[in-house]
C-alpha cells in the first residue's frame, strides 16, 4: 500500500504519495484549497467515485491544466487512478492504492486545518459548508467587494451564474457568515441577487428568481 500526505503551503494544497510531491513531477502546483476544500472536502473516499484535482498549472490554475484523481473506497482500501485531465480513458494513468484508514485519518486531519483560511475565507467556508440550495445550484465561490461587501458566487452548471452580495465586517467573520448564511437558506427568491445566462441566447432569469433580482452587467 502507498501513504498518501497532504499538507497546505502558500495556499497550495501538497499532494505527496510515498514521499514525493505529485506537483514536482511535470513542474505544475498543488490546487488552492478552497477548490478542493469547500465546500466539501474532495479527498473524502466513497463507494461512489469521486474527482479531485491533484495538481494543476501554477500560473493559471486548474481552468488550464490539471491532475486529477478519481478516488474510490473498495472495503477497506481506497483507489486512486489519476493523470492529466485531457488523457481519455485508462491509458497513461497511474493506478495508486491506500490502506482506508490510515487514508481517511489523514484526510479529516487536513479537513480539520483551517490555518490557511484569511477572514474572507474562513467566512466563505461558513457561508457555503452544508447550504441548503434549490436542485442544481451550487455555491462556487466568495469574493470580496471592497468597501466591507462580500459577494457569493453560485452556479447552475451549463446555465446561469448568481451573485449575490452583503456587507460584511472582515474583522468578524465569524459572525459575518452567520449573519449571510441565515438570509441564504431563507427563501431564495429573496436573496438580494443579480443573474447571469452561462446560454448567450437566452434573457429569462432562472425560474427560481425573485421579482427583484436583477441581471447582471458583466
Amino acid at each position: 500500500m502507498s501513504e498518501l500526505s497532504l499538507s497546505v503551503k502558500d495556499l497550495r494544497v501538497i499532494v505527496r504519495i510515498d514521499g514525493e510531491a505529485v506537483g514536482s513531477l511535470d513542474g505544475s502546483a498543488g490546487p488552492d484549497p478552497w477548490f478542493v476544500l469547500v465546500p466539501v472536502n474532495r479527498f473524502v473516499a466513497t463507494v461512489e467515485p469521486t474527482t479531485a484535482t491533484i495538481a494543476c498549472c501554477r500560473g493559471c490554475g486548474p481552468d488550464c491544466s490539471a491532475v486529477e484523481a478519481r478516488i474510490q473506497r473498495e472495503g477497506a482500501v481506497v483507489r486512486w487512478v489519476w493523470g492529466d485531465r485531457e488523457q481519455r480513458g485508462e491509458s497513461g494513468r497511474r493506478t495508486t492504492l491506500f490502506d482506508a484508514g490510515a487514508y481517511d485519518a489523514e484526510v479529516s486531519r487536513l479537513g480539520a486545518d483551517f490555518g490557511w483560511e484569511t477572514p474572507l475565507r474562513r467566512a466563505g467556508r461558513l457561508i457555503l459548508s452544508d447550504l441548503p440550495l434549490p436542485p442544481g445550484l451550487v455555491g462556487d465561490r466568495v469574493c470580496g467587494g471592497g468597501s466591507g461587501r462580500l459577494e457569493v458566487w453560485f452556479t447552475e452548471p451549463d446555465e446561469y451564474q448568481v451573485f449575490v452580495t452583503f456587507p460584511w465586517d472582515e474583522a468578524r467573520p465569524d459572525e459575518s457568515a452567520a449573519e449571510i448564511r441565515a438570509v441564504l437558506a431563507g427563501p431564495v427568491a429573496l436573496w438580494p441577487a443579480r443573474w447571469h445566462s452561462i446560454r448567450g441566447d437566452r434573457d429569462e432569469p432562472p425560474a427560481y428568481a425573485g421579482p427583484a433580482w436583477q441581471r447582471a452587467v458583466l
